[in-house]
């Protein structure tokens, strides 16, 4: 199977490596988070248990204002928390540690 093929949110396997498809050409790279181009022509291999492009959930199409403003008010939250855990573990942070924190969080 190709990369587009894939359906944002599955996982597949590319050179040997798994990966998060993230958008039309960009993946995240399992364990670290590290954001990837994946070339349109690249071939992948689905790991999402039956091979099925359809067993990704469909999101939501229209949201309401509140919704909205919901929803980046959590999304603000979560990224506050892990990025608090990880200055607390660590003693500093780096921006390459806030870039591959917000890459990773799963919007839907």
């Amino acid at each position: 199977m190709r990369f587009p093929q894939l359906k944002i949110g599955q996982r597949f396997e590319y050179q040997s490596k798994t990966y998060t498809k993230t958008g039309p050409l960009t993946a995240s790279k399992e364990g670290t988070g590290a954001s990837s181009m994946i070339r349109r022509s690249a071939k992948v291999t689905l790991l999402d248990g039956s091979g099925s492009v359809e067993c990704v959930k469909q999101s939501k199409q229209n949201y309401s204002r509140e919704e909205v403003v919901n929803l980046c008010r959590e999304f603000k939250l979560n990224l506050c928390k892990r990025l608090e855990n990880i200055a607390s573990q660590q003693g500093e942070l780096q921006i390459e540690q806030v870039l591959s924190n917000i890459e990773s969080i799963d919007i839907d």
